[in-house]
């Protein structure tokens, strides 16, 4: 047990630098949604940013947006897409970001899915102090609000047990299955990245993790079903 909390511990902690890493890289200006690269089948969809300092300037296609609302440093509002490749460009002071999306009118496979509180415009659900504002309450706690709570395993899965939903699943929305972040092979190699788990992974041809382990917790060693 004292060793599965340790690797836990480990891929959390692996997970956490990542994420840190990469809004290091990204510096203060940020853009959530719609991710770059995403494939979207209808339109508009909804921008949802971070980090704005000063002025907020959005265009799309060269064509500036109005309508885009702030509350502190976050920013959000509806983006109009053209059929094709669009390109987003958010500046702020000194900071610019650029992204480039598809729209392809009526698509259902790979489309990104907006989480339905961001679909039905009901930031507060989850921003109940304001967009942008940290929740007062736990994230788990947050999320068990409208999803069933999955702990009542006698193992869980570390991330859960460490109360972070958003490890693996994106509250603002995905293109994968159950919202999750990435696909599920490569989500699970970002904490699992032992040699044993790699070698284990290799024989497993082209199975899915969860196909033999639920991702949430298990009363059986390894979160085996």
């Amino acid at each position: 047990m004292k060793r599965m909390l340790a690797r836990s511990a480990a891929g959390l902690a692996l997970v956490a630098t990542l994420f840190a890493a990469g809004a290091a890289s990204g510096g203060e200006l940020k853009l959530l949604a719609p991710p770059d690269g995403s494939l979207h089948g209808s339109s508009p969809v909804t921008l949802i940013g971070d980090g704005a300092a000063t002025d907020l300037e959005v265009s799309i296609n060269g064509r500036k947006v109005v309508g885009i609302k702030r509350v502190g440093r976050a920013f959000t509002g509806p983006l109009e897409l053209a059929a094709g490749t669009n390109v987003l460009l958010v500046k702020s002071g000194a900071e610019s970001r650029q992204s480039s999306f598809e729209y392809r009118p009526k698509a259902t496979e790979g489309v990104y899915i907006y989480h339905d509180p961001v679909s039905d415009g009901e930031c507060k659900a989850c921003h109940p102090q304001g967009v942008g504002r940290t929740s007062p309450v736990t994230e788990a706690k947050l999320c068990n609000t409208c999803h069933e709570p999955k702990t009542g395993y006698k193992r869980l899965h570390g991330p859960l047990g460490a109360g972070q939903c958003s490890i693996c699943h994106d509250p603002h929305g995905s293109a994968y299955p159950a919202f999750l972040v990435m696909g599920v092979r490569a989500l699970c190699v970002q904490c699992h990245a032992q040699s044993r788990s790699q070698s284990h992974i290799e024989k497993s041809a082209n199975k899915q993790c969860p196909e033999c382990h639920n991702p949430h917790g298990s009363e059986k060693q390894f979160l085996l079903y």
